[in-house]
Formats: C-alpha cells, sequence, structure tokens
C-alpha cells in the first residue's frame, strides 16, 4: 500500500472517531429524531475504526494512517464545534452537521474504494464497499429526519 492509501484511510478514520464523539456528544438530540437508528451508529462506527486500524496495521503504513487520521479528526472536530456551537441538545444543527459530514465521509470512503480497486487489494476495497454503503444509508436517515423534523415544526 502506498502513501496515498494510507492517508486516505486516515481520512476515513478521522470520520469514524469524529462520527463517534458527534453522536456520544449529541446523542439525546440526535435519539430523538434518528430512533434506534442512532443506537447502533456508535457501535459500527467503533467497528469500522477497527477494520480501518486492522488493514492499515497488516499494510504497515500504520503509522502514516495515524498521523493523517489525527490531523483530519482535529479539522473535522474544529468544524462540528464551529457549526454546532452550544447546540449540542438542538436535533435540527446535528442533522444539518450531520448532512454534511456524511456526505464528506462517503466522499473519502470512494476515494478509499479507488485505491483499494487500484491496488488490487481485496479486503481495502471490501471495507470501503462497506464504508460508502454505511455512510450512504446514515445520510439517507439523517435526510428522511431533517425532513420529518421540518414538517412537525412547521406543523405545529
Amino acid at each position: 500500500m502506498n502513501e496515498f492509501a494510507a492517508k486516505k484511510l486516515g481520512e476515513v478514520l478521522a470520520f469514524s472517531q469524529i462520527g463517534v464523539t458527534v453522536f456520544e456528544k449529541g446523542a439525546t438530540a440526535l435519539n430523538t429524531v434518528l430512533g434506534e437508528h442512532a443506537d447502533s451508529v456508535v457501535s459500527s462506527l467503533k467497528t469500522q475504526s477497527e477494520n480501518i486500524i486492522a488493514i492499515a496495521a497488516e499494510a504497515g503504513v500504520i503509522d502514516i494512517t495515524r498521523l493523517k487520521s489525527e490531523k483530519t479528526g482535529a479539522k473535522l472536530l474544529s468544524m462540528a464545534e464551529l457549526y454546532i456551537g452550544d447546540e449540542w441538545d438542538n436535533s435540527a444543527e446535528l442533522l444539518e452537521w450531520l448532512g454534511f459530514f456524511e456526505g464528506a465521509a462517503i466522499v473519502h470512503w470512494k476515494l478509499v474504494h479507488g485505491a483499494g480497486e487500484a491496488l488490487a487489494h481485496q479486503k481495502l476495497s471490501e471495507l470501503a464497499t462497506e464504508g460508502i454503503t454505511f455512510h450512504t444509508d446514515l445520510l439517507n436517515a439523517v435526510s428522511s429526519a431533517i425532513e420529518e423534523y421540518a414538517k412537525q415544526k412547521v406543523t405545529a
């Protein structure tokens, strides 16, 4: 695995780790609008992180991946804090942020998928396919929830 792929793994690792932070910090608001789906997200993101680390370690690029993850994670957390501010109990703010966040996660997973395909790395390609599916499903759930939230607020 080359440096490009190792860094892309670091970026998706950061998305998984910061996703956990967002879902844990905004748990009350997110459970209200996402219901049972919110409960399983943290567990899935933690498993995703473990799988990324395992592939990076197996490929001998774990140091590159971790360093990139730390840098990207700091940026993502800063953006989340800036966007959400002190409104971690506001469902609309969290769902709006997750719309940006999940869209970006999908794009980064697509980069990993492309790298996996180019390297003919089956485990990496499979992990990326799972990541794309997971984040696409989550984005769809977030999109539906924000639409329902708006309907409730307008008709209340």
